[in-house]
């Protein structure tokens, strides 16, 4: 059996807790979907789902598998789109630090401009992005599925060439936030990333605050959509980096960021990872655009 595709149906089945919406949502008619449920069930020896007159209820065997089953879904998802980058050479493979949040749109857009056709041995490549920590990031260069990563400053860099710390003033946002008002009046903890993004860089974020005047309190927040919501909520401020549009404030610690990439025997040699590098640290020293 295809034990993807029938976890596939498992999920769906799941989350709709209805055979017939789970059928739609799949494309597909409710026949074949609750016989793939039936026949899953009968291959891993448990019983998914309860169904009388009432509608769908998963038990409590399905309640423990289902974590299992997304996370094989999500790396299946996730093995596809690596072997499409790998399948297309000419591509940039460039990582950004989740820390950028909304530069990022900006900064892709300056470093496309600024690339094509330059940055590639043949004209007419594209830059293909992954967003995520720096940790993450710099492991992927390091095995050789990204070109260049723009990182947080400090971190460990073993094995990578990186250029000189980039510095990217920031702001300060939300409800406790008015004119006039700095890191030494706020009252609320900062929302920043994950501390395992980048260690080194996040310790000094905090030591950064408390020198500022403020108690050095935060929340991890695992993403911009995340911290946003904090913010809104009234449980945190955000000190976020600054784009042309919106001016930095000098109470708050800046982002610095360096822009590596692997030692010139790991390079790919369709890419000018020279020139990829230096047309982000242009789009950097000039300020993103939103």
């Amino acid at each position: 059996m295809d034990l993807l595709k029938h976890l596939g149906f498992f999920a769906a089945v799941a989350d709709a807790r209805h055979f017939g919406n789970a059928a739609a949502d799949l494309g597909m008619t409710q026949p074949p979907l609750s016989q793939g449920i039936l026949r899953l069930e009968r291959h891993l020896g448990v019983r998914l789902f309860d169904r009388d007159a009432r509608g769908v209820r998963i038990t409590a065997a399905g309640r423990r598998l289902l974590p299992s089953a997304r996370e094989l879904l999500d790396a299946a998802d996730d093995l596809v789109v690596a072997a499409r980058d790998l399948a297309l050479p000419e591509q940039v493979r460039l990582g950004i630090a989740a820390d950028l949040e909304d530069a990022v749109p900006g900064l892709l857009r300056a470093v496309g401009v600024d690339l094509v056709p330059k940055a590639l041995a043949n004209a007419g490549g594209a830059v293909v992005p992954t967003v995520a920590g720096s940790v993450e990031l710099v492991d992927l260069l390091r095995d050789g599925l990204l070109d260049v990563a723009v990182v947080r400053h400090p971190g460990v860099l073993d094995g990578l060439t990186a250029g000189p710390v980039l510095v990217l003033p920031t702001r300060l946002e939300g409800v406790d936030v008015g004119a006039g008002v700095g890191l030494a009046e706020v009252r609320l903890p900062v929302a920043v990333p994950p501390r395992h993004h980048q260690p080194p860089a996040h310790d000094q974020l905090v030591d950064a605050l408390r020198r500022a005047g403020h108690s050095g309190a935060v929340v991890e927040a695992r993403d911009a959509a995340q911290r946003r919501a904090l913010v809104a909520a009234g449980a945190a401020v955000g000190v976020v980096p600054t784009t042309v549009e919106q001016p930095g404030d000098p109470s708050c610690p800046p982002l610095r960021l360096r822009v590596a990439v692997p030692h010139a025997a790991q390079r790919r040699p369709e890419v000018d990872h020279d020139a990829v590098a230096a047309a982000i640290e242009r789009a950097l020293r000039s300020g993103p655009a939103r």
